[in-house]
């Protein structure tokens, strides 16, 4: 074995002690990057060779195989699930969160306090049909009920409008990640045909994977050239090789399955008729249209449903009876012509608002102590003309802002747990790809001193050589 041999037995040995020292250093520098996985240097044994004089084969130094990312897919595909079970916990948080305020009445009257306000200023009504200041006080009660029904339309539309700018601005973010993911696709794929080890690039794509992932149900696959395929569940394809499908919203019609009046429809270059809006499940778009076509389209329906018959039931007894004047037919309520919107457009009549002498307590005319209509309308409160006839008003109500307290909660709960999930996941995560400073200090003096090591042995092998050089002196 001849010194160059030596030489670069020793020379080998720096570079690859370089090598991790630089890996270790990168490690170190990205302690506290999110998504980052810690690298490691793998080496392997040069060829050996013959020894002039020699039968053993004599090593020849050590070779970089390839810096390695330690890192478990089926691990990170765990992380991206629960990421988007929990943004989509998240979300429904958030905006069910908005609509148990519209309803609290912890702060001042809300409708069902008004409600049973109407009914008890009917009473009264009942006892002096005839007094000018009681019938104030009825019509006075009767616009805060009508008041507050439209404040509660209108606050709960405000809701929805809200989740509308959020699923746009989301279909803009959810094409910037999919053009983020097929460009490092081809990053990655470029790199790899160079026989590099893109292991920071890998990194950015799985990190930029968990936060596509978490709008809504995906799955991922790996095509032949390790390229991620992405696709969404009941859609179709959003990334494939060098294709990134787009997401877009439009106002549309309001449908069959709840989605309300020129609200936003979604809509994907990937699917045959475009619109996606009923397919998308899961992460921060599915729950945003869940809370949207279902719950708030139930809460204003059932909402709608209670100032109908509220309106309609009133009228019908307050009809048959006379005003002051002696008049009959008179309609309390504004007339609607059935249940849709009836929260928005339910309102006093103009012959009420105009005078409150128009309001009918008597069975009879021209019977100024006659209360008769006054109390068959206080005492429609009691009666279940409601659900099928299994609920009063008041039950009715109640039950409507006891669902969307029960939804929340049970949501909220959900989203304690999948956030201990999360942190188990990641915990497990840090365990296989994250950095320990002390253990990274540790391999950094040992890289050290096998740097010092290798150049001592050319420090050795020069002196040799000059010792071989001053014998031929």
């Amino acid at each position: 074995m001849g010194l160059p041999n030596v030489f670069n037995t020793g020379r080998t040995g720096m570079i690859a002690s370089k090598a991790a020292i630089a890996t270790t250093g990168h490690n170190i520098a990205n302690t506290n990057t999110e998504g980052f996985s810690r690298q490691r240097v793998l080496t392997s044994a040069e060829t050996p060779r013959n020894s002039a004089g020699m039968q053993s084969l004599i090593g020849n130094g050590t070779a970089i195989s390839r810096v390695e990312r330690i890192n478990d897919e089926y691990v990170e595909k765990q992380v991206r699930n629960g990421a988007r079970d929990l943004s989509h916990m998240e979300e429904k948080d958030l905006v069910l969160r908005q609509t148990e305020d519209v309803f609290n009445e912890m702060n001042g009257d809300g409708l069902n306090r008004l409600i049973s306000r109407f009914f008890n200023e009917f009473r009264k009504l009942s006892n002096e049909p005839d007094n000018e200041a009681v019938r104030q006080s009825v019509r006075e009660s009767s616009q805060a009920m009508v008041n507050d029904f439209h404040r509660i339309r209108r606050e709960v539309e405000a809701v929805r409008e809200h989740i509308d700018a959020r699923l746009e601005g989301y279909s803009k973010e959810i094409n910037s990640l999919a053009e983020q993911v097929k460009d490092l696709n081809m990053q990655i794929k470029t790199a790899e045909l160079a026989g590099g080890s893109p292991n920071d690039l890998l990194d950015k794509r799985d990190q930029a994977m968990k936060k596509l992932g978490s709008y809504m149900e995906m799955s991922v696959h790996k095509d032949g050239g390790g390229s991620f395929v992405v696709d969404v569940k009941g859609v179709g394809p959003l990334v494939v090789g060098p294709m990134a499908e787009k997401f877009s919203v439009f106002r549309s019609k309001a449908d069959d399955q709840g989605k309300p009046e020129a609200a936003f429809d979604v809509q994907s270059t990937s699917h045959a008729n475009s619109l996606v809006t009923h397919q998308i499940k899961g992460g921060k778009l599915g729950a945003l249209l869940e809370v949207r076509d279902k719950t708030l389209s139930t809460i204003l329906d059932r909402l709608d449903e209670l100032a109908y018959n509220i309106s309609d039931s009133v009228n019908s007894i307050h009809q048959q009876g006379f005003t002051r004047h002696g008049v009959q037919g008179v309609e309390f309520f504004g007339h609607m012509g059935g249940k849709e919107r009836a929260s928005e457009f339910i309102q006093l009549s103009d012959a009420v608002r105009d005078s409150v002498n128009n309001i009918a307590a008597a069975a009879q005319p021209d019977s100024p102590g006659d209360n008769r209509i006054a109390i068959a309308i206080s005492g429609l409160q009691s009666e279940k003309f409601m659900n099928e006839g299994k609920a009063t008003m008041d039950d009715f109500y109640n039950s409507i802002v006891s669902d969307v307290g029960v939804a929340a909660s049970k949501n909220r709960s959900g989203m304690n747990q999948q956030k201990d999930i999360m942190t188990q996941l990641n915990k497990i995560r840090d365990q296989i790809s994250g950095v320990s400073i002390d253990e990274e200090t540790a391999n950094l003096m040992q890289f050290q001193h096998m740097f010092d090591a290798s150049a001592k042995v050319i420090q050795v092998a020069d002196e040799m050589l000059k010792t071989v050089l001053d014998m031929r002196r």
